[in-house]
């Protein structure tokens, strides 16, 4: 087999700029730069206004987006007609309501990344023959799978000099993501208050309501601060001085994996990680953290009971402020497990056992 590989990526990668996407983007992104880096030739389909990643073999900037088509693979199709160019891996990352499943003429494999139950991914639902389709992570995979589609599981991964390890902490917290209900940011902030640690509530208000609801009578830039977005710089210049990342979440949240908990871990931050007990999230179900080395699970039965919530979290939340955990270790998992460069070296080995072996179902990941 041919050591450069040469392949087609299509998605909605950094449509305003890098650190400003939502985490799917952003990973697409960090990929297509890792490909890169390791000597395969990437063809980048992706949004008008992406930057793209240096070195890559060609940029085709896609859109406007339409309800009725798929315009990446409309771009995709108009590009190999022009080149003649056959690639030897297409990777989708989006499709759109028009979407063509008769795609494999492009390339030697195709092969689909899954973000969500609810929008990607649907034209292969219950299709038995859905083949070569990545999820990010076991729970998205177990979503997959009573849908009667089977994935290949490899997990997310951030550059490692994203974020700069921070060993010495400031007295204060932080929270960050799209502030909408089942991310319960009030929980954090009462926790916070709980112990007399001020709080940086970092997201922009995804859901008004929930933002006036959870956040807004809690400002008082003295205990409460909110930021409403931040780039990778602002993240490291507030997140990584925090003494503590809380990753909250509710009754009706199950987060499927959490881009800012690797985040954390690679700035050397522990984190207090809610967790609902019968309905873990994946910091819990593909350790992301080991409880008591990088922080500590917050194991609750009922997120409205608040005196459960207190209870459990304000001891572990003092032993992370008496620092217990180290932060060393922290960013010494990150590097173990959640790199980019690892995540790049993952698809690699999925898409030559493609080559060599034909479409699967679904494939273990051997490292």
């Amino acid at each position: 087999m041919k050591e450069k590989l040469d392949i087609c990526m299509t998605s909605n990668v950094f449509p305003f700029g890098k650190g400003h996407a939502y985490g799917g983007e952003r990973i697409i992104g960090y990929l297509t730069e890792e490909l890169i880096k390791l000597g395969h030739n990437v063809w980048l389909f992706a949004r008008e206004g992406t930057i793209p990643p240096e070195g890559v073999k060609d940029f085709i900037p896609v859109g406007p987006l339409k309800s009725d088509k798929d315009v990446y693979y409309e771009a995709v199709l108009e590009y190999f007609k022009k080149y003649d160019t056959f690639w030897d891996i297409y990777q989708c990352n989006y499709f759109g309501d028009g979407y063509d499943r008769d795609i494999h003429h492009l390339a030697k494999r195709v092969c689909e990344l899954t973000w969500c139950v609810w929008c990607h991914c649907k034209p292969f639902f219950n299709h038995i023959e859905a083949q070569n389709i990545i999820s990010y992570s076991s729970l998205m995979q177990s979503d997959f799978v009573v849908r009667g589609v089977p994935t290949t599981m490899i997990h997310y991964g951030i550059p490692k000099d994203l974020y700069q390890f921070e060993p010495i902490p400031d007295d204060y917290a932080v929270w960050i993501g799209k502030i909408e209900g089942g991310k319960n940011p009030k929980a954090a902030i009462l926790l916070a208050r709980a112990v007399g640690l001020p709080i940086v509530i970092i997201g922009p208000p995804y859901n008004t309501g929930s933002f006036w609801q959870q956040v807004g009578p809690y400002i008082d830039n003295k205990n409460v601060f909110w930021v409403r977005g931040a780039s990778d710089e602002q993240k490291q210049k507030i997140m990584s001085k925090a003494k503590v990342f809380i990753s909250s979440n509710d009754n009706t949240w199950r987060e499927h994996f959490g881009i800012v908990n690797i985040e954390a871990l690679a700035m050397g931050v522990p984190i207090l990680a809610f967790n609902r007990i019968g309905q873990e999230c994946a910091i819990s179900t593909d350790a992301i953290i080991r409880d008591g080395e990088h922080g500590f699970f917050l194991n609750y039965k009922d997120s409205n009971n608040f005196e459960e919530i207190l209870a459990t979290g304000y001891p572990l939340l003092q032993r992370i402020i008496a620092s217990e955990i180290s932060r060393q270790e922290c960013r010494d998992q990150f590097e173990a497990k959640w790199t980019s460069e690892i995540m790049a070296k993952r698809y690699v080995w999925f898409y030559r056992h493609l080559l060599q072996n034909g479409d699967v179902s679904a494939v273990e990941i051997p490292f």
